[in-house]
């Protein structure tokens, strides 16, 4: 065999694998790329909006899909305030998503001029809007989250001992409150923790308006005593 055709056939050879490797470059290249992280969905968002998630998770589009931990991304998820749990599914595809539960808003809290949704631990779980809300409203508690987590926990109670809704509270000192409830044009200062005052408060109301306008206010924070401040009476006509 001649010179020329054995060193043809090496070079021949090693354009071959150069070839094959400069394919499977490529092809890894092509994949990395076709496996990152590119959209983000958000399943089970109805009261709070989604794009609190999609901006919590968007800093991990771009990333490769096979580097990606869902148990990290469910961490982030978790931390956004009105989230209570969640689960995180990455595809190969580079799709997200994320199935949220919401945690429960029963108060809006009023506070320096913004209204803020709170769950029944007190927790601020985002804004309110400025709609109004068939929620409960609270007003003063913002520099003292642990009072008005005691306050939330006794509602109910106080609302069995009133035998109404409570639409409205006030917070006037570390143990008292203004308490409007539905159907009661008067506020009635209360302590959260003896609701017992309300019952007292109630008869004293029904007794008082069977026989002269309705008061101003009720003050039922003696044990045992409930004063009323009467309504301004009308003067007389000439």
């Amino acid at each position: 065999m001649s010179g020329p055709v054995r060193h043809r056939r090496p070079f021949r050879r090693l354009l071959g694998r150069a070839a094959i490797a400069a394919a499977a470059l490529a092809l890894t290249g092509t994949l990395a790329m076709a496996l990152q992280l590119r959209q983000v969905r958000v399943l089970g968002a109805r009261r709070f909006p989604a794009r609190d998630i999609e901006s919590v998770l968007r800093p991990a589009l771009g990333s490769p899909t096979i580097t990606a931990r869902a148990a990290a991304l469910r961490a982030m998820v978790r931390a956004v305030p009105w989230v209570a749990d969640a689960s995180v599914r990455v595809s190969l595809d580079g799709v997200v998503t994320c199935s949220v539960e919401e945690r429960l808003p029963v108060a809006v809290a009023l506070d320096s001029g913004t209204r803020r949704l709170v769950d029944r631990d007190g927790r601020v779980l985002g804004s309110a809007g400025e709609a109004a809300s068939p929620l409960l409203e609270l007003d003063g508690f913002g520099p003292y989250p642990e009072e008005r987590q005691t306050f939330l926990g006794a509602v109910a109670t106080l609302e069995r001992a009133w035998g109404g809704t409570l639409e409205r509270a006030e917070r006037v000192a570390p143990h008292d409150v203004a308490l409007h409830f539905r159907g009661a044009d008067l506020p009635v200062l209360a302590d959260p923790e003896r609701p017992e005052a309300l019952a007292v408060a109630r008869r004293v109301l029904a007794a008082w308006t069977a026989g002269q306008p309705a008061p101003l206010r009720l003050d039922a924070r003696v044990a045992g005593r409930v004063a009323v401040l009467p309504a301004t009476p009308a003067p007389e006509e000439e």
